[in-house]
C-alpha cells in the first residue's frame, strides 16, 4: 500500500511519485524522490548514509556523493537551509534526520491504485502530468530514469552503475603548488530563494580566479559536491587535490548584500585570509574583483594586472535574474531560463552577457520544446543583440554564425568555440556546442579529447562524464564508455540515462531498454506505459516492421497536446534509428530539407546518426548524399578527414 505524507506546506504522494506544495507539482529527480520518501518513512530518527544508500540504490554500488547530490536537490525543492534547517538536519559524519512534523501517513486504497489512467493512445495526458514533464522537455531526449540495473555491453547483462568511480580526484595535489577550490558560499539570508544567488556568485568568483595562469582552479561541480556538508576542510582539500580552499557566506536583503570570504590552508585547516564586505547589490562586481586580488596577495602569486570581472550590467535585478537563469541552464532547463533572460535584457538592454546566455538557452531548446530551425533563428537573434553591445564575445559570435549552415560557418564556429572555452574553461556552455559540432562533422577522436579534458578539469561533473561516455561509445569503445556513463547516472545527469536505453535497443537488449523507458515515464507520473513495449515488439515483428512504426507514431502523436509535439515527434522518430530501420530514418531525415544555406532539424538527425554510427548510419549510401547537401565534405577538405572516411581516387568513402 502506498502512503501520503504531509509536512509544512508540502505533500508527498508515493503512488503518484509526486511532491506538491499547496497543490503545485515540484519536480524531483527519481533518486531524490526516493531519498525524501525514505527520510519521511523514518521521520524523527537518525538514518545513516549507508542505510539510505542501501535502501534507495539497493544492489547498485554508488558513492556517498550520489546521496549528497540528492539531499541538495531536496533542499532546493523544499527551500530548506542546511545551516538552519526546517526539514532535513545533517548529522556530521553520521547521516540525516527529518526534523519537521509529519502528518500520520494515509494509505492509498487498492481501488485507487487500480483506477483508470489517461491513455496515450486515446487522448492527451492530463495537465497535471504535463506539468510534471516540464523539466523533461528542456532536454533533447528521455531524461533521468529510475531503473537501477542496466548494461551497454554487447556481451553480458552486468550492472553499469557498479562501474562508477570514486568521488576522490584522480590527480595529485603535490603536483599543484598553487591550487584552489571554491566551496559554494552559504546562504544565510532569511529567504531560501537566494540559494541560486549564492551559487551564481560562487561560479562568478571561480571564473574570475580561472583567469590567473599561475593558479590551478578546480571546477564548479566538483566543488559543489561538498555544498552543505560539514566535513573537515583538510579532508575536502585532499579529495579535491588542492592546497587551498575558499569558502564564505552571503546575506542578501533587498538591495544590500553582506559577503564574508575566507581562504583556508587545506593542509592544516588554518586561515590564510578573511574579509567581510557590506555593500549594495550593484557593487557585487567590485567585491568579486577585491576577492580575486586578495587571493593573489595572500597566495603570493606573481602576476601582472589582477583579473577583473568588470561591470556587465547597471541593474542589480537584471544580474539576479541572470544568475538564476545561469543556474537553470546548468541543469538543462532552457525552457525556464529563457523568460528570465528576457526579463533581464528588458531591465538592461545593454547587458551583453545576458543576451549571449539567451542565445545559448535557445540553442539548447532546439529539437525539444522548439523546432531546431526556429530555436537557431532565436539563438542567432539573441547573439546579434549581444554582439551589437560587445563585438568581441567569441561564444556569441559562434552562435551567430552557426545557423547559417554550410562549411564556412561551421569551420569559423569551431575556432570561435575553441577560443571561448580557452578563455573561460569553467564556462561549459561553449564546450557543449563544440563537442556537438565536432561529432556532427565526424571528428569523434577530437570530441573525445575535449570531453576528457573537461573531466580532467571537473572530475565529478555529470555532463562532462556523460560527454566522455558518449564520445567513447561513438568511437566504438563500449567497455570504456560504461564507467563515465554510470558515474554520470550516479550524479543525476539526465542525458546519460536517455543514452543507455538507446544503446540497449541498438544492441538488441529490448527487455532492458523497455524497462528503463517504462521506469522513466512512471517516475514522471505517466502511468499508461504499455505502449512502449507495444511499440518495440511491434516494430521488431518482421511481418509489421517500419510500416507498423509509421502508424503507431502518428497514433501516439495524435494523443499528445500540440505544444508537446516537437519533443515527442523527435523522440519517436529516433526509434527508427534505434530499431535498425535506417532507410526509413533517412527518409525522415531528408523530409526536413537538409541544405547548406541554414540549419534544419535534419542537422540534429545527422549528429544523432553519427554518434550512433554503430547502426551503420555513416556507412549507408545516403550518408555522403546528405553530407554533401550540408557542406560536410568541404569541412573535411579544409580540416582533414573524419575518423570514418577517407578519399579514394578523389571520392570520399565512409564506413
Amino acid at each position: 500500500m502506498s502512503q501520503r505524507y504531509a509536512f509544512g506546506p508540502f505533500e508527498l504522494d508515493e503512488r503518484e511519485r509526486q511532491l506538491t506544495r499547496t497543490g503545485q507539482v515540484i519536480h524531483l529527480q527519481p533518486k531524490a524522490f526516493g531519498v525524501l520518501l525514505y527520510l519521511l518513512e523514518h521521520a524523527g530518527s537518525l538514518v545513516g548514509k549507508q542505510q539510505v544508500l542501501d535502501a534507495v540504490w539497493k544492489e547498485t554500488f554508488v558513492t556517498e556523493n550520489s546521496l549528497t547530490v540528492c539531499i541538495r536537490q531536496i533542499r532546493v525543492a523544499l527551500e530548506d537551509n542546511a545551516e538552519a534547517p526546517e526539514f532535513i538536519e545533517t548529522i556530521p559524519t553520521a547521516g540525516y534526520r527529518f526534523i519537521a512534523d509529519v502528518a500520520q501517513p494515509a494509505e492509498v486504497a487498492d481501488a485507487k491504485q487500480q483506477q483508470a489512467v489517461p491513455s496515450l493512445q486515446g487522448g492527451p495526458f492530463t495537465t497535471k502530468r504535463w506539468m510534471g514533464l516540464a523539466i523533461l522537455l528542456a532536454v533533447v531526449a528521455l531524461a533521468y530514469f529510475a531503473f537501477d540495473r542496466f548494461v551497454i555491453t554487447p556481451v553480458e547483462d552486468e550492472p553499469l552503475a557498479e562501474k562508477g568511480t570514486s568521488i576522490e580526484a584522480s590527480f595529485d595535489s603535490d603536483q599543484w603548488e598553487n591550487s584552489i577550490a571554491v566551496i559554494p558560499f552559504v546562504n544565510i539570508s532569511d529567504d531560501p530563494g537566494n540559494e541560486f544567488f549564492c551559487d551564481g556568485l560562487t561560479e562568478e568568483i571561480l571564473s574570475l580566479l580561472a583567469k590567473i595562469p599561475e593558479l590551478k582552479v578546480i571546477g564548479r561541480t566538483s566543488s559543489y559536491a561538498f555544498k552543505g556538508i560539514n566535513e573537515d576542510l583538510r579532508e575536502i582539500g585532499r579529495k579535491l587535490g588542492v592546497k587551498t580552499l575558499l569558502e564564505g557566506s552571503v546575506r542578501k536583503s533587498g538591495q544590500r548584500v553582506r559577503i564574508t570570504a575566507q581562504l583556508i590552508d587545506a593542509s592544516d585547516g588554518s586561515h590564510i585570509w578573511s574579509e567581510s564586505y557590506d555593500r549594495t547589490l550593484i557593487d557585487i562586481f567590485e567585491i568579486q574583483d577585491d576577492v580575486g586580488s586578495a587571493i593573489i596577495d595572500a597566495m603570493q602569486l606573481h602576476v601582472g594586472a589582477a583579473p577583473t570581472r568588470g561591470r556587465p550590467t547597471v541593474s542589480a535585478d537584471a544580474y539576479t535574474l541572470f544568475l538564476k537563469a545561469k543556474w537553470l541552464l546548468s541543469v538543462h532547463d532552457g525552457e525556464h531560463a529563457s523568460p528570465l533572460l528576457e526579463q533581464a535584457t528588458t531591465l538592461d538592454p545593454n547587458f551583453a552577457e545576458a543576451h549571449e546566455l539567451q542565445a545559448f538557452s535557445y540553442w539548447t531548446r532546439g529539437g525539444s520544446d522548439i523546432p531546431g530551425a526556429e530555436a537557431l533563428a532565436l539563438s542567432r537573434e539573441a547573439a546579434a543583440a549581444a554582439l551589437a553591445i560587445d563585438p568581441d564575445l567569441p561564444f556569441a559570435q559562434a552562435l551567430y554564425v552557426l545557423p547559417a549552415g554550410g562549411s564556412e560557418a561551421r569551420l569559423r564556429a569551431l575556432k570561435l568555440l575553441e577560443r571561448a572555452w580557452r578563455e573561460n574553461p569553467f564556462n561549459s556552455a561553449p564546450l557543449h556546442v563544440l563537442i556537438y559540432e565536432l561529432e556532427f562533422a565526424g571528428y569523434l577522436q577530437e570530441a573525445h579529447r575535449y570531453a576528457a579534458q573537461w573531466v580532467n578539469r571537473e572530475p565529478i561533473t555529470p555532463m562532462a562524464n556523460y560527454r566522455l561516455g558518449e564520445t567513447l561509445f561513438a568511437l566504438g569503445r563500449i567497455e570504456e564508455a560504461q564507467a563515465p556513463l554510470a558515474f554520470a547516472y550516479d550524479l543525476g545527469e539526465g542525458f546519460a540515462l536517455w543514452f543507455v536505453p538507446a544503446i540497449n535497443l541498438i544492441l538488441g537488449k529490448d527487455e532492458l531498454a523497455i524497462a528503463q523507458l517504462e521506469a522513466d515515464l512512471e517516475s514522471y507520473g505517466i502511468n499508461d506505459i504499455a505502449w512502449i513495449r507495444d511499440l518495440v515488439e511491434g516494430a521488431r515483428d518482421p511481418t509489421k516492421g517500419p510500416a507498423y512504426l509509421d502508424r503507431r507514431v502518428e497514433e501516439i502523436l495524435a494523443s499528445i497536446p500540440d505544444e508537446h509535439h516537437t519533443y515527442w515527434r523527435s523522440m519517436l522518430e529516433e526509434q527508427y534509428l534505434w530499431l535498425g530501420f535506417l532507410d526509413r530514418f533517412y527518409d525522415i531525415l531528408f523530409s526536413y530539407g537538409p541544405n547548406n544555406q541554414g540549419q534544419t532539424d535534419a542537422d540534429i538527425y545527422v549528429w544523432l546518426g553519427t554518434v550512433f554510427r554503430r547502426t551503420g548510419f555513416t556507412a549507408h549510401p545516403r550518408y555522403l548524399e546528405v553530407a554533401g547537401l550540408l557542406g560536410i565534405p568541404e569541412i573535411w577538405e579544409q580540416r582533414g578527414p573524419p575518423d570514418f572516411c577517407e578519399k579514394v581516387e578523389s571520392q570520399w568513402v565512409c564506413e
